[in-house]
């Protein structure tokens, strides 16, 4: 009984954190050319390219598929991140005082890994819809014109699964620019940076 009060905590504040990461990592590293240069090629310069206004937004051709998730080890690398000065905390304060940080640190990593998974299969189905079921619900509506506002609105609506730091840090809007027709020079910055391109070559 005693780990049950630490493993909910653990779990509200890892969700808490995860919004967080999310928004950061969105904003300034998948939206900013910074090293490493990749993330922002391949979220910016294709993926908000091939996936950008109404017309293009849901995937239905080949190449939008590219950039649509990222690579296997993204996930354990960012909760790996996010824990470590937790985990460093906890085993400095072990010494101090004699808490259930074991729960508390299982909980979070449980839960950074369900949200990641969330982030992941929430946005590869916002852009490629597969379970009818799920898109019908209110809640996954919401989520996904909040992130179909992104995609026109780059800074704003940076979180995918929980907007909490989008409505904390004041990037939250559910303002609608008006329809737009994707231009083919998005495509063509797409083709240009493009990872399937310079594996061709």
């Amino acid at each position: 009984m005693s780990a049950i009060v630490p493993a909910l905590a653990g779990v509200v504040v890892a969700a808490v954190q995860s919004s967080f990461v999310e928004w950061a990592f969105h904003r300034y590293w998948l939206h900013r050319p910074w090293l490493p240069k990749g993330c922002f090629t391949a979220h910016t310069l294709v993926h908000h390219q091939l996936c950008k206004f109404d017309d293009t937004f849901h995937v239905v051709e080949e190449e939008q598929h590219e950039a649509l998730t990222f690579q296997w080890w993204g996930g354990p690398l960012l909760i790996l991140i996010a824990l470590t000065p937790w985990t460093l905390a906890a085993w400095g304060l072990s010494h101090v005082v004699a808490l259930p940080f074991v729960p508390f640190l299982i909980a979070m990593a449980v839960t950074m890994g369900v949200y990641y998974a969330g982030y992941e299969g929430f946005h590869h189905l916002m852009h490629l819809p597969r379970i009818p079921w799920l898109e019908r619900k209110a809640f996954f509506q919401f989520l996904k014109r909040h992130h179909r506002i992104h995609h026109v609105r780059m800074n704003r609506n940076y979180n995918v699964l929980l907007p909490l730091a989008d409505v904390v840090l004041g990037t939250f809007t559910t303002t609608a620019p008006a329809r737009a027709k994707t231009p083919d020079s998005a495509r063509l910055i797409a083709r240009r940076h493009s990872g399937r391109t310079r594996q061709a070559d």
